[in-house]
């Protein structure tokens, strides 16, 4: 389901890069609840690391929320 926004978003990497990076971190809760657990692992570090580049705050996986993610995309973010 997070696929097709994400092949999509990847036409234009660095023009949609905010939606990747939440869109990731959502695709890790989703592997997460279906137990993917190593997978989700790897989308969170991926969002994390995407969300350090976007906005230069380092911060750990486990202090930051969906909040923390929506407010980088500007329709969310409202």
């Amino acid at each position: 389901m997070a696929n097709g926004p994400l092949d999509a978003w990847s036409a234009d990497s660095s023009a949609h890069k905010n939606e990747i990076t939440r869109t990731t971190f959502l695709k890790g809760h989703l592997l997460e609840a279906t137990g993917r657990i190593q997978k989700a692992s790897i989308a969170f570090i991926v969002a994390r690391r995407l969300r350090k580049k976007i906005t230069q705050e380092d911060r750990d996986m486990n202090s930051l929320t969906t909040e923390d993610f929506n407010e980088i995309v500007a329709f969310w973010a409202r």
